[in-house]
């Protein structure tokens, strides 16, 4: 008979973090709380490139395409509030990652958070991908922001191509979280590096706060 090991975070170095999480009450959906640990002084929506199935390597914002279907770019825009601008048979089928934040935004986060940090070494983890893919534990490397690429290319043959899910410095002045399941990359940090991240043109973002909706299901709200 095999034995099966629950899956525990006591003694890794997620430990922390997933103690952090949770929301304070229970409500509709789920919100940033269950994502980024408490007690940051800002959090930050980043939002996965939409781009052309086509091959032409075009890119779409959510803010453009928002725009497009006459509904307002806020924190708990959901992809679903596009449908209004769906995609006729001359326009291309845009696509947006889920589980993993487009490599152009996750090099120009890398970069801006190594100017925040330093060089002090980062962890980067993996914890539902490691349990789907059969591993005893959360799967967690240490290294530089510079070698970012290179950690996610060390592990794709344990975990896969997505992620990390979660990544933060040794200090835990920041962590940022990609959902497998979400279309957005969530920042918890300090309200100067929330400035620099909000200020980065090569990152589309909003501010959001804990209790802010992360799930697909939110509505828009109503047009007059």
């Amino acid at each position: 008979m095999t034995e099966t090991k629950p899956w525990t975070y006591d003694g890794t170095e997620l430990s922390w973090l997933k103690d952090r999480l949770g929301r304070p009450d229970p409500g509709p959906g789920h919100v940033v709380s269950e994502l980024v640990p408490s007690g940051y002084e800002a959090y930050v929506r980043i939002f996965h490139r939409f781009e052309a199935t086509d091959g032409s390597g075009r890119v779409r914002t959510w803010r453009a395409w928002a725009e497009e279907a006459a509904v307002p770019f806020r924190p708990e825009l959901s992809h679903h509030w596009l449908r209004k601008a769906a995609d006729g048979p001359e326009r291309p089928l845009w696509l947006a990652e889920d589980g993993a934040l487009d490599s152009g935004s996750r090099r120009a986060l890398a970069r801006l958070l190594a100017q925040v940090s330093g060089d002090q070494p980062v962890h980067f983890a993996y914890d539902l991908a490691a349990l789907l893919r059969g591993e005893d534990q959360p799967l967690v490397r240490s290294a530089s922001l510079a070698e970012l690429e290179s950690v996610r290319e060390a592990v794709a043959d344990l975990v896969g191509d997505g992620g990390p899910e979660f990544w933060w410095p040794s200090d835990r002045g920041w962590v940022v979280t990609t959902d497998h399941d979400l279309l957005s990359t969530y920042v918890g940090c300090s309200a100067e590096t929330a400035r620099l991240l909000l200020a980065e043109p090569a990152l589309e973002t909003l501010p959001v706060t804990p209790w802010t909706r992360v799930d697909w299901d939110t509505v828009p709200p109503r047009t007059p």
